[in-house]
């Protein structure tokens, strides 16, 4: 009976590795290309694909990898993705109230604290660094330092990590899991990004944006695992915001089926990847560095997502996802409701003492409406109501004036 309970619990935990490392990063220099049914070229990552895995491209089209050959993924189109969906911009008059304090907001209740790690602490860049790996000490970790300086200089409180996760293998995920946990426990962070680097051609992941050479960024989503339908909502917010502005940064997302890596742990969990082993560190550092500006958006607890998918991104019961209706507004914007409302409930308890009665209260109301508040906004009409009446032809000539 002990050894039958013993061979499950081993088979189960052969099952739930496999699913875990599903899908993971070449340290070869073998990447996968993706191609539609027509035999286009779609995408390219250094992930290993698997059936089952997607991608949204850049232009935001979404396919679905159905066989493999080799370092070719075959994938069919699944669509466009409307992404105005995930993206919601206030233009009410509280929303232009709030942009104009937004200094006076951030300085009250900051910007958010993000915490940043890195699974491979190994990856490099060939150009900059020499190698493409370096244990312990890899360039990536110099681009986590960009990311840093560059939150930091908008208000975010960021923690970056220097912890190793050596050898650059499956496993790193489970080691860099204890540090992820350490993270969440000490620092509660607002959002977690873990840094890494891709391994493609230089052409896929360089652009000039803002007449900058920079890296693009790559999202990485673990579709494995409860979160998996919160973290993509997620993504695709990061993107939306992206998009919005800087178009082109963010080279698209990839959607493994079978991953997880640690994404379970926080709902605002992502794994970027921010150029390749074959571009050179420093336009890795000011792609990361433009990344940076859309963070706060997306931190931004009033960015709630509308339109015709707005459902979908509230993420996974129990766990409101970044930007969802359920995240509920800013510290701020409820601190302001607040006050407006005991204004308008204090108003209405004093009118009503005041009287004596709803009738009356409702009468002395309606007179400060028609009266009283027409002549805080300087109206004439009624600002000498104890003087006589003008006659019809002193009006016509005051309204010559």
């Amino acid at each position: 009976m002990v050894n039958k309970l013993l061979t499950t619990l081993l088979a189960l935990l052969f099952i739930t590795a496999n699913a875990l490392c599903y899908a993971t990063e070449s340290s070869n220099g073998n990447y996968s290309t993706v191609v539609d049914e027509a035999g286009n070229s779609v995408y390219m990552t250094g992930w290993k694909m698997r059936a089952g895995d997607q991608v949204l491209t850049e232009n935001n089209r979404r396919y679905e990898v159905f066989r493999v050959e080799g370092n070719v993924a075959y994938a069919k189109f699944l669509g466009d993705v409307n992404l105005s969906a995930y993206y919601y911009e206030d233009t009410s008059i509280l929303g232009h109230l709030k942009a104009y304090l937004k200094p006076a907001i951030a300085e009250a209740e900051g910007n958010g604290k993000v915490a940043i790690y890195h699974t491979h602490s190994d990856e490099s860049y060939v150009p900059t660094d020499g190698e493409e790996s370096i244990l312990g000490a890899g360039g990536i970790y110099k681009v986590g330092d960009a990311f840093t300086a560059s939150l930091e200089k908008k208000g975010v409180t960021v923690i970056h990590s220097q912890a190793k996760h050596d050898p650059h293998d499956d496993m790193a995920y489970e080691r860099s899991r204890r540090t992820v946990l350490d993270l969440i426990k000490k620092e509660q962070p607002d959002a977690i990004f873990d840094v890494h680097r891709d391994a493609v051609p230089p052409q896929v992941y360089k652009t000039t944006i803002d007449g900058q050479d920079v890296s693009k960024v790559q999202l990485v989503v673990g579709k494995y695992g409860p979160t998996g339908k919160q973290i993509e909502d997620y993504a695709l917010q990061i993107k939306a915001a992206s998009d919005k502005q800087h178009p082109g940064l963010v080279k698209g997302i990839f959607f493994a089926k079978g991953g997880d890596y640690n994404q379970d742990l926080h709902p605002r969990s992502m794994l970027l990847e921010v150029g390749a082993q074959t571009n050179d560190r420093e336009s890795a550092e000011k792609g990361i560095a433009l990344f940076s500006d859309i963070v706060p958006t997306v931190l931004g607890k009033s960015s709630t997502p509308t339109g015709p998918n707005a459902a979908g991104a509230t993420g996974a019961a129990g766990n409101t996802g970044l930007g969802s209706a359920a995240g509920g507004a800013s510290g701020a914007t409820k601190s302001m409701g607040w006050i407006l409302g005991l204004l308008l409930v204090g108003g209405a308890a004093f009118l009503l003492l005041s009287t004596g009665s709803l009738k009356e209260a409702g009468a002395k109301l309606k007179n400060f409406t028609s009266t009283e508040f027409t002549n805080f906004l300087g109206t004439k009409k009624s600002k000498q109501r104890n003087t006589p009446a003008k006659s019809e032809d002193t009006d016509q000539q005051d309204d010559k004036k």
